[in-house]
């Protein structure tokens, strides 16, 4: 689940400037629940908000970030238990949780650990899909697919979707290294390309561009409903 590669990010970085930041087009086969996961990943990346926009970067303590706060915060209902494990790292934003079973905005402690899984677990959560199952692992996306019928492997000729998680092995040895949302569309067809917008790409949240089936891929979980 290491960060994008900076000359990856480099070279879709410059592909990616060609879409202005505007709200991503919908293409025909989007799911409802797909636009939702998709547009919370999209938010995160556009929003105005300071808090917000203090999100797209870690801080200078590698892997200091928002997202694993908001999955480790003691006063989260929906914190996953590992808050021992991953303690504060100095740095507090406000954000949305679950409090008492109220939805509050209020301080976020941020946490450390690799956190490309814990973002876009985020989109699935606010976007109102299934999470169970999902953790702080790239891969936990993959088993995710295939316990709900939402996994679209390599080879499958799958075009993948807005909301729809990727998943990705770097250096193709079986490991599953990274995860991000698929926000937009550069076309549509089986060889053609899409945006994503992930956490831990090149230390923060980014926007770049990949062939639907770049070698990097291992495959697509689509956002099952909860």
């Amino acid at each position: 689940m290491r960060r994008i590669r900076m000359a990856l990010v480099t070279a879709v970085a410059l592909a990616a400037s060609t879409l202005s930041v505007a709200s991503p087009a919908y293409a025909a086969g989007d799911t409802q629940l797909g636009i939702d996961v998709g547009n919370i990943a999209w938010e995160q990346y556009t929003s105005t908000n300071a808090d917000v926009q203090a999100r797209l970067s870690e801080t200078s303590t590698e892997d200091c970030n928002f997202y694993t706060g908001f999955w480790t915060d003691p006063a989260n209902d929906r914190n996953d238990g590992t808050a021992s494990t991953y303690g504060k790292c100095g740095k507090t934003t406000n954000g949305y949780m679950y409090r008492d079973g109220t939805k509050a905005w209020g301080p976020v402690a941020w946490r450390k650990r690799q956190w490309c899984a814990d973002f876009a677990k985020f989109a699935f959560y606010w976007g109102g899909a299934k999470y169970t199952g999902l953790t702080a692992a790239a891969g936990s996306f993959r088993t995710y697919g295939i316990n709900n019928g939402t996994w679209h492997g390599r080879g499958s000729g799958y075009v993948p979707r807005k909301g729809d998680a990727v998943v990705y092995d770097w250096d193709g040895n079986g490991s599953y290294d990274h995860v991000a949302i698929v926000t937009s569309y550069y076309d549509t067809s089986t060889d053609g390309n899409h945006y994503v917008v992930g956490g831990n790409q090149s230390d923060g949240v980014t926007h770049p561009q990949y062939s639907n089936w770049a070698s990097s891929i291992v495959g697509y979980a689509s956002p099952a409903a909860r």
